[in-house]
């Protein structure tokens, strides 16, 4: 897996461990129901345009790891403002691609060190989450 910022081109790796966790709660239709006051179901739908979450965490202690230099790249794109970024699956099963913008409205990133202390190098790794949101393309 990685991710691409768009205006650059740079790249950073991300390990295949991340899990999804809300991949199947995005429902793709937004429906408001209500009753009339003659007690008639008033149904009004459309289908969602963008704003999926996407949410890559650390599951487990042995997997979906980052190095903490991998992570600052990170947090110095997430401190980016009007930048996208492609989040491409690289699954022999699964190989989609998003464009993304971080979720700030939810933190971002979030993370800790692997060793539960401070980190001495920049190879040092971190469990982390990361927060996107699934956004049409600049144009």
């Amino acid at each position: 897996m990685r991710l691409i910022r768009k205006f650059t081109n740079e790249t950073v790796l991300l390990e295949n461990g991340f899990l999804w966790s809300d991949e199947f709660a995005w429902k793709p239709i937004e429906q408001n129901q209500e009753f009339a006051v003659d007690g008639t179901l008033i149904i009004q739908e459309g289908k969602k345009k963008s704003g999926r979450q996407i949410t890559l965490l650390s599951k487990t202690n042995k997997q979906g790891w980052i190095k903490r230099v991998a992570l600052s790249k990170l947090q110095d794109w997430s401190a980016l403002q009007d930048e996208q970024f492609t989040l491409v699956f690289e699954y022999p099963h699964d190989t989609r691609q998003f464009n993304v913008i971080f979720n700030h409205q939810d933190g971002a990133i979030e993370a800790e060190p692997v060793r539960g202390v401070p980190t001495v190098s920049d190879g040092d790794y971190y469990r982390a989450t990361f927060k996107f949101l699934e956004v049409p393309n600049a144009s």
